[in-house]
Parts: structure tokens; sequence; C-alpha cells
């Protein structure tokens, strides 16, 4: 009799964690959405001229996309809102640092630290590096190579806008091994929370680069719908233990 009061009480006591830690996924603030807006306010994309796209961009619906010109270049950014990225983070803090009272601020912050919290889609993101502010062009949230990439110099805004539309096939190489914004969450990191995917292991030929873009979009796009980014999922399960350190990992770190 002992024995399965014991049994139902560890029973139950589990089912109360699970609706605990589902609650707390559900959970939404007021300061963590004000937390996100003022991360997202800082991009120097956003602190352009903004406006939505009247036509679908490079196989996103016209609704997701936003085109931002600004005092560096034109970029076109996914248009995530606010509570939709703190949704992310909570569900993701819940999942992966139950009990980390800073993981909420401390993923806002690496996502400002890694993409100036900013998915761009394509385009220019300007940003400084070592101390020197640099061109980097992005398609699908992942920097693609081009002769531009890391010089300070201007860009015409008519090449900006070509290098912005190229097509995912037309992709020649990534720079940082295809790692995705927000996090620089790498390939190899996401593909441990979507095998069936079947996610390249490297990005080493024009069909391999393709599928990974190709993917990246419709998983960015499931998770606007959702609760929980598997990007940030994984890239929070590859680095338990920089992140609990209070860092924001880099791509190899533990």
């Amino acid at each position: 009799m002992a024995f399965h009061r014991r049994k139902r009480a560890r029973a139950a006591a589990l089912a109360a964690a699970f609706l605990a830690g589902a609650a707390g996924a559900r959970a939404q603030t007021a300061e963590h959405v004000a937390a996100i807006k003022a991360a997202f306010d800082k991009s120097p994309v956003r602190a352009g001229t903004c406006s939505p796209v009247s036509e679908d961009f490079m196989g996103w619906p016209a609704a997701l996309v936003q085109r931002c010109e600004y005092s560096q270049g034109v970029a076109y950014i996914l248009d995530v809102k606010p509570e939709t990225m703190a949704k992310w983070i909570e569900t993701g803090c819940n999942a992966h640092m139950s009990g980390v009272a800073a993981c909420f601020d401390r993923m806002t912050k690496c996502a400002v630290e890694k993409s100036n919290a900013t998915f761009v889609i394509g385009g220019n993101l300007v940003a400084e590096r070592k101390g020197t502010v640099a061109n980097m062009f992005f398609r699908n949230g992942v920097v693609i190579a081009t002769p531009y990439n890391g010089k300070p110099d201007a860009v015409p805004l008519a090449e900006q806008e070509k290098l912005a539309k190229t097509p995912e096939s037309a992709v020649e190489a990534m720079q940082g091994g295809g790692a995705v914004a927000f996090w620089r969450t790498m390939p190899f990191q996401f593909a441990v929370k979507a095998i069936d995917l079947g996610v390249p292991a490297e990005m080493n030929t024009p069909d391999r680069r393709q599928k990974w873009l190709e993917i990246i979009r419709a998983e960015m796009q499931a998770a606007l719908k959702a609760d929980g980014a598997r990007f940030l999922s994984g890239w929070m399960t590859a680095h338990p233990i920089t992140l609990r350190m209070g860092e924001c990992a880099d791509d190899r770190d533990p």
C-alpha cells in the first residue's frame, strides 16, 4: 500500500511539474515584450525607413517582409513581432534553463550581440566588427559570400538591391558555415531538433546550400505560428555551460 501511495505521489508531482512548465511556456509578460521591442529598436536597419513590401519576396509572403532603407544600405527583414520573439525566448528558457532567472535577458542580449536582433531575408546588415563598420550581406538569415563583405566602403544601392534578391539556388558560398540568425544557430545544432528534415552536414555544394536556405525559410515561417523556435532551442541545447555562465556562446563553445 505504501509503495502504491508513493508511486501515485510521484506521478502527481510529475504531472504538476509538467503542468507548471506548460503554464510557464505559455506565460507572456509585458516586461518581456518591452525588452524585445527595445532590442529591435537598437537595430541600425530598423532605424531607417521600413515599410511592408507589396509582393511576396523570394519565397516569403509579403505580409512577413519589411523593406528597410537606412544610412548604410538596404535590407529586407522578417517582420517578427516583439510578442512572438518574447514567446520564443520564454519557451526556450523554460525548456533549457529552467530556474535561471536571468535567462530571458541573456537570450535577448545574445540576439543583439549575434545579429543586431535582426533577421535579414536579403540585403546588407552593416555592423561593427572589431571597431570597424563593415558590410555583411545575408540571405534567409545566413551570411552569404560577396566581394563587399567585411569592407567599410559604401556599396551602390542598385548593387545592394541586386544582392538582396540573390536566388537561393545562386548562393555561391556561406560565411560562418551557414549559421542562421537570430542567435547564429549552426546547421548541426538545428539538425538534432529536426532529424526528419535531412539538414546538410556541410554547405559545400549548390544543392546543399539551397536545401539549407529552403529549410530555414520553412522553419522560420512555422515558428511565427508557434510558441517556440527550434533554431533557438538547438542553439541553447548546444551551449548549456556557456549560457549558464552568462556568456553569449560562440559556435563551438560548450
